[in-house]
C-alpha cells in the first residue's frame, strides 16, 4: 500500500525511515516515473473533484468522459484515501516503462494480490496498514487479517468493493485494467505527454543534485519533507505514521515525481514493490514562487516589447549595423538608439563587435530559441525530451510473485 499523510493531530510526530550503508549510498538511489500510476493519482480528482481543489482543471476536463466509464471509474477508486493500492506500481520494476508495458504487467499480476490490495485500499488506517505489512503477501490467505480488513472497509463505507475483490479476484483485476485502459485512451494519454516534460525535467534536476551533493543535497532539492541524518546515516521523512527500511537489503530506492500525487508525499516500504517515494514536483509545492528562468524571461521578452526596439531588432536580423546607420534608418538620434542598443544588450538579444571606427550590431538568434523554450517551458508547454533521459540507475532485483 503507497501511504499518503494523513492527519498529524491523530498519530502524532512520526517519520520514515531510510537507512543506507557506509558507503556510497548514491549507488542505492535511482529514479522513475510511472504513467499509470500517475493516472491512479489522477482519478481522485474526477472522483472526489471537492477533495482535490488543487487539481480542478483536470477535473472540469474529465467531466465529459463517457457516463459508464464515469460511473465505473467512480466505483472502483472512491475508496482509495489515504492509500493507493501498491499493484498499480508494477512499472517501477523496469526502466522508462509505457503506460502498455505497465497495463500489461498489471493484468499479469496474481489476482489474489491485486484483490488483497484493493481490499486493503478500502478499509485503509494506520493500524490495518501496519498489520498487514507485518504479515506481508501471506496475508493473502490469513483469514483473521481478512476479516479486519473487511471489518475496516465497512467502516469506511466501501465493504461492498472489498467484498467483491475477495470473491472474485481474477474479475476485479479485469474490471481496474479495463477501466483505465479506456481511462487512458479517452483522456489520459494527451494529459500524460503534457505533464512528462516537468517529470523529466525533475528527474535530471534530482539526479544532478544526487551527483553534485550526494543524498543530502539530492533531499535539499527534491524533499523539503525530508532531512539527511548523518548520524543514522538515513533519510528521514516526517510522516504521520513510523517505517524504516534498510536500503541496502531492498536493493535500492527511487524517487518518483508526481504531478497528481500533490501535496501528498506517499512512500512505500513493503515487498515485493521496490523501495520508492513519490514526491510532488518543485514547481506545484510553490506555484507563487517564481521559477529560477522567469526572471530572466521578464528581461528578455521586456527589452522587445517596445517598438522602437523591435524595430531595431528587425533591422539588425538582416546584418550588423552600426548606431548611426540606425538612427538614420529610424529617424532618432544617436544618443536615444544608444539607449535602446544597451537595453537589447543587456537582455542578451543583440551583440556589438567593433568593425574600425564603428560598432555593429547584430542580433543573437539562439538567444531568441533559448527564450522562447523558456516561455514554453514555464508555462508548462515544453517539448518532450524522453529521448535523452538515462535509464535508471537503480535495478530493484525483486518482482511481484519473485
Amino acid at each position: 500500500m503507497v501511504r499518503r499523510s494523513t492527519d498529524q493531530r491523530k498519530c502524532g510526530s512520526m517519520a520514515v525511515t531510510f537507512r543506507f550503508p557506509n558507503d556510497h549510498p548514491i549507488d542505492l538511489i535511482g529514479f522513475a516515473w510511472s504513467p499509470l500510476l500517475e493516472a491512479v493519482l489522477s482519478l481522485r480528482a474526477v472522483v472526489q473533484p471537492k477533495r482535490t481543489p488543487q487539481h480542478l482543471p483536470w477535473a472540469r476536463r474529465a467531466r465529459d468522459l463517457p457516463d459508464d466509464l464515469l460511473a465505473e471509474l467512480r466505483l472502483l477508486f472512491r475508496a482509495f484515501e489515504p492509500g493507493v493500492p501498491s499493484s498499480f506500481e508494477v512499472g517501477l520494476h523496469g526502466d522508462s516503462p509505457t503506460f502498455e508495458d505497465e497495463l500489461a504487467a498489471f493484468r499479469a499480476l496474481d489476482p489474489a494480490v491485486v484483490a488483497h490490495d484493493v481490499a486493503l485500499g478500502c478499509g485503509s488506517s494506520c493500524t490495518l496498514m501496519d498489520e498487514s505489512d507485518a504479515h506481508g503477501v501471506a496475508a493473502l490467505h490469513d483469514p483473521a487479517l481478512r476479516r479486519r480488513v473487511l471489518d475496516a472497509a465497512d467502516e469506511n463505507r466501501h465493504g461492498e468493493l472489498a467484498r467483491l475483490a475477495y470473491a472474485d479476484p481474477a474479475t476485479i483485476q479485469r474490471r481496474y485494467a479495463d477501466a483505465l485502459r479506456r481511462y487512458w485512451d479517452e483522456a489520459f494519454a494527451d494529459e500524460w505527454q503534457r505533464i512528462l516534460p516537468r517529470i523529466e525535467e525533475e528527474v535530471t534536476v534530482g539526479a544532478r543534485a544526487l551527483v553534485t551533493a550526494g543524498a543530502p543535497g539530492l533531499v535539499r532539492t527534491l524533499l523539503p519533507e525530508g532531512r539527511w541524518d548523518a548520524e543514522q546515516r538515513a533519510i528521514v521523512i516526517a510522516k504521520d505514521w513510523d517505517g524504516s527500511c534498510d536500503i541496502a537489503e531492498r536493493g535500492g530506492m527511487v524517487f518518483v515525481p508526481t504531478v497528481y500525487g500533490w501535496p501528498c508525499v506517499l512512500v512505500e516500504l513493503q515487498p515485493p514493490w521496490p523501495v520508492a517515494v513519490f514526491h510532488p514536483l518543485r514547481d506545484l509545492r510553490a506555484p507563487a514562487l517564481p521559477h529560477a528562468s522567469d526572471r530572466e524571461i521578464v528581461t528578455g521578452f521586456s527589452a522587445l516589447a517596445d517598438e522602437t526596439r523591435l524595430q531595431i531588432a528587425r533591422l539588425v536580423s538582416d546584418e550588423p549595423r552600426s548606431t548611426k546607420e540606425l538612427a538614420a534608418l529610424l529617424s532618432l538620434s544617436d544618443s536615444a538608439v544608444s539607449r535602446h542598443l544597451k537595453i537589447l544588450e543587456a537582455a542578451g538579444l543583440v551583440t556589438g563587435r567593433r568593425d574600425g571606427y564603428f560598432v555593429l550590431y547584430g542580433l543573437v538568434p539562439d538567444r531568441i530559441d533559448v527564450l522562447g523554450g523558456a516561455l514554453r517551458g514555464s508555462l508548462g508547454l515544453a517539448t518532450s525530451t524522453s529521448g535523452s533521459v538515462p535509464a535508471l540507475p537503480v535495478s530493484v532485483p525483486r518482482a511481484p510473485g519473485g
